[in-house]
């Protein structure tokens, strides 16, 4: 079945649970993505139901801001996806060289804003919006991709497909992860992806986390009770305006932050002076920015091998327990 549609060219990228190649459509000629399962994964059951509800979520969510499927399948021990091709970079890899400028900022948070809308309308919850799941397509303009549903929730149907989910597994990435996501990843709803846009919109605007422990259980411990800290004081260049974005955006009462993302996307261009764009406009030679990480840098770096421990429960048991020491 996948032979006879697909051809495999050429890899182009590498992750921890699957390749990826460049392919075409024998159909139609199509230049194609084939992301194909590592088949030591694609044989645990409940890894390769998460790598199928990431074809499944996609392909319902048909928006210009989301990375679009075009099949999938699994022929005995391999399984694969075979979608859009895009050209371009991760905003994670883009924020390895400094802060973007503030007008690409305004504009990613705009794009990625309508597409986690869109899915939320459609009874989908992200669990997972973070830098590496947001895809910046080559060109001179700015233009987004949302990827990876793979943790995603389908409201009121989390058990139709026989995917279980535990009520304290930790699903996500911790830097980006709502308090209510640490409490009960399977119990969360849209507001808990309006949080994680928060924290990547903090994140490019100041070129800082705003909770960056290294250990992950002093991380999720932050999260819950850490004050945010004001934008202005990361750079003291940005307007008061956006320290009241920030303390709506990231509120630990749900119920306080804003009810959409493109509400919140449209607050925060609101509360940013279009005369600031220049403050993040010069782009800092790549061997300078190895020799100067920001915190935001040194702690993304620090904190992917521990991200992978975070989705345990354990983790979750020790920070509950550093919380009410």
């Amino acid at each position: 079945m996948f032979a006879e549609r697909w051809e495999v060219v050429e890899p182009l990228a590498s992750g921890s649970t699957s390749e990826v190649y460049r392919g075409v459509d024998r159909q139609t000629g199509e230049a194609t993505a084939i992301k194909v399962m590592r088949p030591e994964y694609a044989a645990r059951g409940e890894a390769l139901q998460r790598f199928q509800r990431e074809a499944r979520v996609a392909q319902m969510l048909t928006h210009p801001h989301i990375v679009a499927v075009r099949d999938f399948g699994a022929d005995g021990p391999q399984a694969w996806i075979a979608m859009e091709l895009l050209e371009g970079e991760t905003l994670e890899a883009r924020l390895e060289r400094g802060r973007p400028p503030v007008a690409d900022v305004l504009d990613v948070i705009d794009q990625v804003a309508r597409a986690v809308d869109h899915a939320h309308a459609g009874g989908v919850v992200h669990r997972d919006m973070k830098p590496d799941n947001v895809f910046l397509l080559a060109g001179a303009a700015v233009r987004v991709k949302v990827l990876d549903f793979g943790f995603a929730k389908l409201l009121n149907t989390l058990e139709s497909d026989g995917l279980k989910t535990a009520s304290n597994a930790l699903l996500g990435t911790p830097l980006y992860m709502a308090p209510e996501q640490i409490r009960s990843s399977a119990t969360v709803d849209p507001r808990a992806d309006l949080w994680s846009l928060g924290v990547v919109a903090y994140e490019l605007v100041t070129g800082a986390l705003p909770f960056d422990a290294r250990a992950t259980a002093d991380l999720l411990v932050e999260i819950l009770t850490k004050p945010v800290e004001p934008p202005t004081r990361r750079d003291a260049r940005l307007p008061a305006a956006v320290d009241r974005w920030a303390l709506r955006a990231l509120a630990r009462d749900a119920t306080q932050r804003y009810p959409t993302a493109t509400e919140l996307a449209r607050a925060l261009r609101a509360s940013m002076d279009p005369s600031l764009a220049r403050l993040a406009g010069a782009t800092t030679a790549p061997h300078a920015v190895a020799r100067a990480l920001t915190p935001a840098q040194r702690a993304r770096r620090a904190l992917r091998v521990a991200a992978a421990v975070a989705v345990c429960a354990a983790v979750l048991a020790i920070a509950i327990r550093l919380l009410r020491s």
